[in-house]
């Protein structure tokens, strides 16, 4: 509703492009691609390679396939063709969050960013805003101020509800998520073996105590960061991304072993780490990992994971090399080429997977191109 509501008020796309481009003339925020030939044209500080590799090929890539919540609904699937069609739904729903959140942003910059309210914050921005008087807005604050200027009290109250209720499902998955890796992968298979089952439910609901007050403290950190977004994009640096690599090259290459997994993982990790409290300490250092003086927090995170990404990558292979590997017979059911895939030859064209991958990558390029 706020998406069609703003339009409407904005006077459709072009009105709204209009606007946006005579309260930023300098900048272009409603292209995809054309601004990232160069660091300079793109208003976050980045080129086609943080995009494309960084948020792309590591970030991406990296939370659809290790994030534990997204990989214990496909581990559940029935078959190996529901396990495929789980992540190309997925995505065809993820290619219309753009008209839902990214839209109700650039609306914000159209609408909010008038004589008396200044939607961009931090640096000269904001010093200048505060000199002349005028109100700042985060970008964490766009959604709900589109939700009190466009929708009446009942409707404004079914929207906070509706946010509250998608946040509080995800924390919900995570949380229990996190409580079975604790208690079954680390608890149970390295301190207590042989424990009754009534201890490990009582492992999991103290994990889960223990888990929430952590979060509850780190949410105080969130409050340093630019945006939750950046916030979230330094946690994927810091954790999806090296482990991206690690599951990639050990679902994928049977020489892989697991010093070279253990190695490579913590090594992607602490440089990601390293590299974020290097630019805190140094700010210019952010020139050699963004590969830009002036990339924005956001182009650090997508560049801090790329480096991350590839050093964990390099650290696995080097160290697999070094030490024995398992035998073929070991690694059936975990590595692809040692297991045995079964047929999809007896279902129709248009009811295999890779037809509607066909059909997922072809409306990417056509948004794409449109948006470019």
């Amino acid at each position: 509703m706020i998406s069609i509501i703003g339009l409407i008020e904005a006077g459709g796309w072009s009105g709204m492009v209009a606007r946006i481009h005579t309260n930023f003339p300098t900048q272009n925020f409603t292209h995809a691609w054309s601004t990232l030939g160069s660091f300079q044209d793109n208003p976050m500080g980045i080129n086609w390679v943080g995009i494309v590799f960084g948020l792309g090929a590591v970030i991406s890539m990296g939370y659809w396939t290790t994030d534990f919540l997204v990989v214990q609904r496909v581990i559940s699937a029935k078959d190996l063709r529901a396990a495929k069609l789980a992540p190309l739904i997925g995505a065809a729903f993820k290619m219309c969050v753009p008209f839902i959140v990214i839209l109700p942003g650039l609306l914000g910059l159209a609408m909010l960013d008038t004589p008396g309210h200044h939607f961009l914050v931090g640096g000269e921005a904001a010093a200048d805003a505060l000199a002349h008087g005028r109100v700042l807005h985060t970008y964490d604050e766009v959604l709900p101020i589109m939700l009190a200027r466009y929708c009446g009290p009942g409707l404004m109250g079914l929207g906070i509800t509706a946010l509250i209720a998608g946040f509080m499902s995800g924390m919900a998955g995570n949380v229990s998520a996190f409580a079975t890796v604790w208690t079954y992968d680390i608890y149970r298979a390295m301190f207590r073996k042989d424990a009754t089952d009534a201890h490990y439910v009582s492992m999991g609901r103290w994990c889960t105590i223990g888990g929430v007050l952590v979060s509850i403290g780190t949410a105080y950190l969130a409050l340093h960061a630019h945006s939750i977004m950046d916030y979230v994009q330094e946690l994927f640096s810091f954790f999806i991304a090296p482990l991206f690599g690690t599951v990639l090259l050990g679902m994928l290459w049977k020489r892989a072993t697991s010093a070279g997994g253990f190695w490579g993982l913590l090594c992607g990790t602490l440089s990601a780490i390293g590299m974020w409290a290097w630019v805190k300490s140094v700010p210019s250092a952010v020139q050699y990992i963004a590969m830009s003086p002036a990339a924005k927090p956001m182009a650090e995170n997508m560049f801090r994971a790329l480096w991350s990404g590839l050093i964990c990558a390099s650290v696995t292979v080097v160290v697999s090399l070094l030490t024995r590997p398992k035998t073929d017979a070991e690694l059936v059911g975990l590595v692809y080429g040692c297991t045995e895939i079964p047929s999809e030859g007896h279902l129709p064209v248009w009811q295999r997977p890779i037809f509607w991958a066909g059909v997922v990558s072809g409306a990417f390029v056509i948004l794409q191109i449109i948006f470019w």
